[in-house]
């Protein structure tokens, strides 16, 4: 399986704080590849993925907000290229919990 970086983070090895259920604990959420998934044409990628995980992507900068700032994305160590957000949908189900992120590079 391949994996994916965005601005220098591997997608499977993002870690997002949970709520503590102790005062003296630590929790994390990550995904398992299995629920990131992406296909590259020619200039153009297709990023499905949970809520949470796009929005820590927000939250830490690594997708920015401003739609003209460009950012590298990696697969499997290799750079693909240069990358902007063209698109960001939810799903159009309840049964479907990944949103879809569509980015063209430059």
């Amino acid at each position: 399986m391949k994996g994916i970086s965005i601005n220098g983070a591997k997608l499977l090895e993002l870690q997002m704080p949970m709520i503590p259920y102790l005062n003296q604990t630590t929790g994390y959420l990550s995904y398992p590849q299995n629920r990131i998934n992406f296909h590259v044409e020619e200039n153009e990628m297709v990023l499905s993925i949970p809520p949470l995980l796009a929005l820590e992507l927000y939250r830490r900068g690594l997708l920015p907000q401003d739609e003209h700032q460009s950012f590298p994305i990696h697969v499997s160590g290799k750079r693909i290229g240069i990358f902007k957000v063209v698109d960001f949908r939810y799903p159009n189900s309840s049964f479907d919990d990944s949103v879809t992120i569509t980015m063209r590079s430059q």
